[in-house]
């Protein structure tokens, strides 16, 4: 390889650093709000399991009804 070749080599590498740099944050960012929606649309496992626990007594109260 010739000295313009190791030039543009240290050129890209430098300026597809710098882009991983920034696009670090943004990515952190979409992860954490991500999550949010994840745990807004969905809640805890702990939440979802004493839901279903609370929906089946209640057709269990309305089946003892009849």
């Amino acid at each position: 390889m010739n000295l313009s070749q190791y030039l543009l080599l240290a050129i890209l590498a430098l300026g597809s650093a710098s882009a991983y740099a920034e696009g670090g944050e943004r990515s952190r960012q979409f992860w954490e709000a991500f999550r949010q929606d994840q745990q807004r649309l969905y809640g805890d496992k702990q939440q979802a399991i004493a839901e279903r626990e609370r929906k089946a007594q209640d057709r269990a109260r309305e089946v003892a009804k009849d």
